[in-house]
């Protein structure tokens, strides 16, 4: 029997009509990431209010204010992302204090380059050898001005070399970012005429309940944002919730937060040990140039540009690069494997340094680590596995939306009428969807999952299917052991085939 959606069965004037309907399509992924940083009061951007797709730098900039926090986030985010769509999700300062400290000057005496570095970014201007201190101080002044950093330099009123630097925004993450002058390269700058007063003071990290209520109900899969400190990371965690979150069986919008924390080892393995939420990854690292801001866009923008379709959401983001990061001064505190073993047990994820500098994904795990009865579990560890789980929910979600949306249900269906649903036949679909993510390499064993899948009918409401669906998600190779045994010589026993 042909069914029908807007031709009536009565009709009596001839003599053709056609509908166009939809006969639905397979589930893509839609990778959005939205950056939750602040603004300055300059930007047009209401803060509180998810804004996007945002195009260019221009368009940050004029948003979120000429170098705040979230116009530096956009940028690291795109360089990572080039091709994903970008929201943000800007933020008031909060009430507090923001981080101040300073660059001392002494005439130097001599002409040449003079190097700082503010923020991961290298600053260079001209000195010459007839320049007080200061000039030198009104020279810095305005190369780190110009730079449109999250940092503002102004000369001292009562010391004239002195040059003070500010944090453009109130809070604890301006405390310890990098202001220094270049000591790997041939520079003016050194100990004996440039001390050094590093960033402190700043506090006040903003609330995020409010505005993450803001992203409504659209889906963004990818949540970047700097903010680590356990209050925040608990309003992350009852945001997206599995049971009245953005995972919960009602709202179905899923997310995942990435951030990053500076600390000691010691420090992150013990914040990282009193977490157990799949939904968040916290990258663990020793003091670097980058700021956390941008930590957490890279992080996000990477992920975002690996994990939002098939087939490659299975595979792992070990060896990606983190474009635009730098990694801690102090070679003495990179993440050797020891330091990263007991990273990945507490909940921390980590990264290593290349050969040639740069910084790449080791390992990106969630903070979950046991069940909710306190059984350690290693399900839901790797950030991978999360994707992989939204893909298959969702993928499993078109397909059973396309097919039986609009469908009667009852328990057989002898005449095969396509207007009726039975449980075999969703189970049927519910089957064959399996086998399409086992080609797009999602799932394996699609023989198994036939004999275990149920679909039911609700002993209570006759209207209602139950399913259980238990799927064997594709795993990533993490680890390669050989025992490698050697020989002088094999020996060879009398049926004539060498033997260890």
């Amino acid at each position: 029997m042909v069914m029908f959606n807007n031709i009536p069965g009565n009709m009596l004037v001839p003599f053709w009509y056609a509908e166009i309907n939809s006969g639905g399509t397979p589930f893509q992924g839609n990778a959005r990431v939205v950056l939750v940083g602040q603004k300055l009061a300059a930007g047009t951007a209401a803060a509180g209010t998810v804004i996007g797709p945002i195009q260019n730098e221009r368009e940050a900039d004029a948003f979120f204010g000429v170098g705040s926090m979230l116009s530096q986030m956009f940028r690291i985010a795109r360089r990572n992302a080039p091709f994903q769509p970008l929201w943000a999700l800007p933020l008031a300062d909060p009430a507090g204090a923001t981080a101040a400290g300073s660059l001392t000057f002494t005439a130097p005496g001599i002409t040449g380059a003079a190097i700082l570095w503010v923020m991961g970014r290298r600053i260079v201007f001209q000195v010459n050898a007839a320049d007080t201190a200061s000039a030198v101080c009104v020279k810095a002044r305005n190369a780190i001005n110009a730079a449109n950093l999250p940092i503002v330099a102004a000369q001292d009123g009562t010391t004239p070399g002195k040059c003070n630097v500010t944090a453009r925004h109130v809070g604890a993450l301006g405390n310890g970012q990098e202001v220094t002058y270049a000591t790997d390269e041939s520079n003016v700058l050194n100990g004996t005429n440039t001390t050094v007063v590093a960033l402190s003071g700043g506090n006040g990290v903003p609330d995020l309940v409010t505005p993450l209520a803001s992203l409504g109900d659209q889906e963004y899969d990818f949540i970047a944002g700097p903010y680590s400190d356990n209050t925040s990371l608990n309003s992350i965690r009852d945001f997206l919730d599995d049971s009245a979150g953005r995972w919960s069986p009602v709202q179905q919008l899923y997310g995942h937060y990435f951030t990053a924390q500076v600390g000691t080892l010691s420090g992150l393995v013990t914040f990282g040990d009193a977490r157990n939420d799949q939904h968040a990854t916290v990258l663990g690292t020793q003091r670097s140039p980058s700021p956390e801001w941008e930590w957490a866009a890279a992080m996000a923008g990477k992920a975002a540009a690996h994990l939002g379709d098939a087939p490659e959401v299975s595979r792992p983001l070990q060896t990606l690069t983190l474009d635009g990061i730098l990694p801690p001064r102090d070679r003495g505190v990179w993440w050797d494997i020891v330091d990263r073993q007991a990273l990945y047990a507490d909940g921390i994820a980590g990264y290593k340094v290349r050969s040639d500098g740069l910084v790449a994904i080791d390992r990106l795990v969630t903070t979950y680590q046991k069940t909710a009865a306190g059984v350690a579990d290693g399900t839901f560890r790797d950030v991978e596995t999360m994707f992989q789980l939204m893909f298959v929910v969702r993928y499993f979600r078109t397909a059973v939306s396309n097919r039986h949306s609009r469908q009667a249900l009852a328990d057989d269906n002898p005449f095969n009428l396509p207007e009726i649903a039975t449980p075999k036949s969703v189970r049927n679909t519910l089957v064959h969807a399996y086998n399409d993510l086992v080609a797009l390499g999602v799932l394996e064993k699609a023989d198994l999952f036939s004999q275990y899948v149920v679909v039911e009918r609700d002993p209570n409401d006759a209207n209602r299917l139950n399913a259980y669906l238990p799927v064997d998600i594709v795993n990533q190779l993490r680890v390669f052991a050989a025992n490698v045994t050697a020989f002088l010589q094999y020996q060879t026993p009398s049926g004539g085939s060498a033997v260890a």
